[in-house]
């Protein structure tokens, strides 16, 4: 039996085994190397986080948060239990207990008075590689249920906007088994097994099932890593302490700003034709080059910044919305030294626009995907520490619901565990408010070095667009 999913298809092998499985990626095998050497933790595994809270209580929220997960595998996105495994990413149906037994082990409720941060400790010497959803209650039995929800999940699976679309569904889910009757009827009517035609292929043959890459196409791409690497050697982010120190905790210091300023902002961004990300990108090489060492000082930037292609698919495709495979496609991003703000900014906002061009998403991804692989692998000479850029909810437009029938989300934030040096910078908004955070490893960077990255970020937009922005919360966590 084959179940058709674009080009691609999970075959059952061998016959009759009940055990359905497609080759990985050349992608999907370097991601499930890192995370299977022997380290401390889990390898850039995503955290991503939600506040919320709801009129029910306490007692009828968990087993429908629990009923939500098991409907995210059986309705949406079996992804969620594939494992792998000799060079296949495979899936086997749960029949009879089985299901329950996968329950008990992906979804875990904190014991009473734990915090968040004693859930993420725990969960560090997690190494199953399966998906958690953890809930983490505040309220007590017999009160209106108030709330954390954290998503565990390996990076090869997934990027930070596909958690949030994950996180979106089971909201969605849990809504509708505290107060309607779609979803439990869809349970109780479910054939296990039958959901294997939701098994999601890899990105390439998402976007081009039946095709391969053209001379067009490979020349295309082969002139953006040109461009790319003309700009090398690039800016490099201070490190503090030798590279080759053992990894520590994960540091994670975030700013979420007013709606007022973050809607100043936005306006005028509008005013001078830029967009809110490639604002606060430039700002953010601004306030990097200003803490760089005096070599690096002189160095373009030269990065790449994940643009997820799921919210770029035709509205036809079943893809759109599922959250559980890997939707990010690198954009080339580069900046040249000395260059002024808002002519960075500008040509940062032209150089996003390459990940809406139907020829780089439907004709170049193969060749994409494969000329990227040979960069990498020949990043060994590169400096350990650049400065990473994602972003959540602006240029890609994932934004998670604040409201889902009688849930209401209070506030998300994500973060992927660094193990070396390197910070990660993210912006977001959510309920109107621009969120700025950057985590990393407390083993190769201080505190008061990320403050002033992030001091200098609100300078700039002071001083180039005459925006202050006003703090509405400040956090600094320590995982």
């Amino acid at each position: 039996m084959e179940v058709p999913t674009a080009s691609s298809s999970y075959t059952e092998d061998p016959p009759g085994s009940g055990l359905y499985q497609r080759p990985l990626t050349d992608g999907e095998r370097g991601m499930i190397f890192g995370i299977e050497q022997p380290s401390i933790r889990e390898l850039i595994r995503i955290h991503t986080f939600a506040d919320f809270r709801s009129s029910q209580p306490t007692e009828k929220v968990i087993p429908a948060v629990r009923n939500a997960w098991k409907a995210l595998r059986l309705l949406k996105s079996p992804d969620i239990a594939t494992t792998f495994g000799d060079g296949f990413k495979r899936y086997r149906p749960c029949m009879g207990l089985e299901l329950d037994q996968w329950l008990e082990q992906t979804f875990l409720v904190a014991e009473p008075k734990s915090t968040t941060e004693d859930v993420v400790r725990e969960m560090q010497s997690n190494r199953d590689y399966l998906p958690v959803l953890y809930l983490v209650p505040q309220s007590n039995a017999g009160e209106a249920f108030c709330g954390s929800l954290i998503l565990f999940i390996s990076h090869w699976r997934t990027e930070a906007a596909g958690t949030f679309k994950m996180l979106d569904q089971i909201f969605d889910y849990t809504d509708d088994l505290l107060h309607g009757t779609v979803t439990s009827q869809a349970l109780n009517s479910h054939t296990l097994g039958s959901e294997v035609h939701l098994l999601t292929p890899s990105l390439e043959d998402i976007l081009m099932p039946d095709k391969e890459s053209t001379d067009a196409s490979k020349t295309r791409v082969r002139q953006h890593f040109d461009n790319f690497n003309a700009h090398l050697p690039q800016l490099d982010f201070p490190v503090q302490g030798d590279v080759g120190n053992p990894p520590s905790s994960t540091k994670l210091s975030r700013r979420r700003y007013t709606t007022a300023s973050t809607s100043g902002l936005v306006g005028e961004c509008r005013s001078h034709s830029i967009s809110l990300t490639a604002a606060i990108h430039s700002a953010y090489l601004s306030a990097v080059w200003s803490i760089a060492s005096p070599d690096s000082r002189q160095k373009n930037y030269a990065s790449l910044m994940p643009a997820q292609v799921r919210t770029r698919l035709p509205k036809s495709s079943p893809y759109r919305s599922q959250g559980c495979w890997s939707a990010a496609q690198f954009l080339m991003l580069t900046a040249r030294v000395g260059q002024d703000y808002m002519s960075r900014a500008k040509s940062l906002k032209s150089q996003y626009t390459l990940a809406d061009q139907q020829t780089w998403l439907f004709e170049d991804t193969r060749e994409t995907s494969a000329q990227m692989l040979n960069h990498l692998a020949s990043m060994h000479a590169a400096p350990a520490s650049m400065p990473w850029i994602t972003s959540h909810g602006v240029l890609d437009r994932e934004i998670l619901m604040a409201r889902h029938g009688d849930l209401q989300v209070d506030d998300v934030f994500v973060f992927a565990d660094p193990l070396g040096p390197g910070v990660v910078f993210g912006l977001w908004s959510f309920k109107g408010m621009l969120n700025l955070e950057i985590h990393w490893n407390k083993s190769f960077h201080s505190d008061q070095v990320i403050e002033s990255v992030l001091d200098g970020i609100e300078q700039v937009i002071d001083q180039e667009l005459g925006i202050q922005l006003e703090l509405d919360e400040k956090f600094l966590l320590e995982f």
